[in-house]
């Protein structure tokens, strides 16, 4: 317990920092659909007309962005990617930080077991992403608000808000376990950041070029794509289960290697 709340007074600042950055983006985000609007123009003909496959990417095919919960469909998407940048960066960093600050030998002499330390660190990292999930979802709430959207847009930005956190949390986990099998574990922000970029990028391709669809199973973002899911109003179960276990497998791997890892004192 002392390990958890040192931990979680650690993050305040940081936390702060990336709700102001999620409220400049809902504001900025939310202004742009507002000029929109009060121009007359057509937020759907706007996304239609780009070229190829990219209106696709955006779900201007599936979705009527006219509206202001087709419209923060798209702000979603963005949202996903910001707070999957977050949930990596305290995944790896809070496991890494105690080597490269150099206080890993004084931690592990504690009477505290190397599950303990990880259980504490790992729900640490729950912890802060449900506080900017929550966050997120009461600024979205409060930027749509001027648009009077009624129960059903509210609805759905309550409804796609567990996608974003389920991104968040697969991406937490992944740079945890980097963090906590790597021997060099300050290389695993950089590398989880990679893996990060290199998904959102196929989950992209994948949308705009249409080819290769067996390839969006190696992409999270596909397993929780705010367009399907706005527009069938439905989260897959199979892409859910797969998820699960997948974080399952990676939770069991970081312990595994953490309890007999050799650290750099």
């Amino acid at each position: 317990m002392n390990i958890y709340l040192t931990e979680l007074r650690h993050q305040w600042k940081a936390l702060a920092f990336w709700s102001l950055g999620i409220v400049a983006f809902m504001v900025s985000a939310m202004s742009k659909y507002d000029g929109y609007r009060k121009a007359g123009t057509s937020v759907n003909e706007i996304f239609r007309e780009l070229p190829g496959g990219i209106s696709a990417f955006f779900g201007a095919d599936i979705l009527d962005l006219q509206s202001v919960g087709g419209f923060f469909t798209i702000c979603a998407l963005y949202l996903a990617v910001m707070l999957g940048i977050h949930a990596l960066l305290m995944g790896s960093g809070i496991i890494a930080k105690e080597e490269t600050d150099k206080t890993i030998e004084f931690l592990v002499a504690k009477p505290v077991s190397r599950d303990r330390i990880l259980l504490a660190k790992l729900l640490v990292g729950l912890t802060t992403i449900v506080i900017l999930n929550l966050v997120t979802l009461a600024v979205s709430i409060a930027s749509v608000a001027p648009f009077d959207p009624g129960p059903t847009d509210n609805g759905d930005i309550v409804f796609l808000m567990p996608s974003v956190f389920a991104i968040q949390l697969i991406f937490l986990v992944i740079g945890l376990t980097f963090a906590a099998v790597m021997r060099q574990p300050r290389h695993a922000g950089m590398l989880s950041g990679a893996v990060l970029l290199a998904s959102f990028i196929l989950s992209a391709w994948v949308d705009i070029s249409g080819r290769l669809r067996f390839l969006r199973f190696l992409t999270p973002f596909q397993y929780f794509d705010q367009k399907s899911i706005y527009a069938n109003h439905a989260y897959s179960a199979a892409h859910v289960v797969i998820a699960a276990a997948a974080v399952a497998v990676m939770l069991a791997a970081s312990r595994f290697v953490y309890r007999g890892r050799d650290f750099s004192l």
